[in-house]
């Protein structure tokens, strides 16, 4: 594995445990309402975070195509 796939595959496992983490903390206040009212106006920002974990998908699409592409075609 490259370092270039280790960094992104550090950041990718980052990202997901940050969402986890987000997860867990927000079940653990589904009982304060007040809370969740709190974060009802600030849920146009959670489309920012799903699209960072579409482009980090993208990109590890496109770096294993690449790669892919380089064993059967070296130059």
């Amino acid at each position: 594995m490259n370092t270039r796939r280790i960094i992104f595959l550090s950041l990718f496992g980052l990202y997901q445990i940050s969402i986890l983490l987000f997860t867990i903390y927000m079940e653990s206040k589904k009982n304060d309402l007040n809370f969740l009212f709190e974060m009802f106006k600030d849920i146009s920002l959670f489309k920012y975070g799903a699209m960072i974990g579409v482009v980090l998908l993208v990109i590890e699409f496109l770096w294993s195509r690449n790669d892919a592409k380089n064993v059967t075609n070296p130059e």
